[in-house]
């Protein structure tokens, strides 16, 4: 829905409040005053005080943009001086910046590469439980797969250790065994698998590394027979 620009009154009391509204889900004539009552916790107290039918309201302009509503709500706040004159509610001016592209780089630029505090993750990690994230569908990701394949894939071209590969698989292995609460696969989901993961496609770019990091390493025989079931599982079932 449009961004809009509002002015409130407190007929108590006189005092006005001129706000701006970007988030709304519907339109401004039933968003104002029915979900929305403004970010201003002084407008709060006042309606638990005198209650909402004590306010007059008016949607004063609509605009196309978030930042166009932005920059009216700033001018018409400066304009009128709203700091300096105690009639008005309003506690600060342009206390709600959008950020531009540029600044959104500049942040990203100062960000990357610096690890984080572990009080940091838990924030992120505490701020995102409870969140649903969006389903997927396959077109993203597709997209997804091809910007992350070939020299797009940050890990394109790294050198894994042994003892980081092991360290992956042994992960891996005790997340399959969690997420099945501690019982291991059955013969009909790994069969699920095997099918799932023989109908994927894979980028010539990554399948030639594959080869040429196993190019010279010998096989175990225990390994053999397994390459060996697979192809024969996968030949009887064309």
């Amino acid at each position: 829905m449009k961004p809009y620009t509002y002015l409130i009154r407190h007929r108590p009391t006189n005092r006005v409040y001129y706000g701006m509204r970007a988030a709304n889900k519907v339109n401004p004539e039933q968003d104002l005053w029915q979900y929305y009552f403004t970010s201003s916790p002084k407008v709060q107290q006042l309606i638990e005080e005198t209650g909402q039918d004590s306010f007059d309201i008016e949607i004063r302009r609509v605009f196309e943009t978030k930042e166009q509503a932005v920059a009216w709500e700033t001018r018409v706040l400066r304009r009128c001086r709203v700091l300096e004159d105690d009639r008005w509610i309003n506690q600060n001016v342009a206390g709600y910046i959008v950020p531009t592209e540029e600044s959104r780089k500049k942040i990203s630029e100062f960000h990357k590469g610096k690890a984080k505090s572990e009080e940091h993750k838990e924030k992120i990690r505490q701020g995102n439980i409870g969140k649903k994230k969006p389903p997927r569908t396959d077109e993203y990701r597709a997209l997804m797969s091809q910007r992350k394949s070939g020299k797009n894939n940050p890990r394109y071209g790294a050198n894994v250790s042994e003892e980081t590969r092991r360290k992956i698989s042994e992960a891996k292995k005790g997340k399959q065994v969690a997420h099945n609460k501690g019982k291991p696969m059955s013969e009909e989901q790994k069969q699920k698998l095997r099918e799932a993961m023989l109908g994927r496609k894979v980028d010539p770019e990554v399948l030639a590394r594959r080869v040429k990091s196993q190019t010279g390493k010998k096989r175990t025989p225990e390994q053999r027979a397994k390459i060996a079931a697979a192809l024969k599982a996968y030949h009887a079932n064309k």
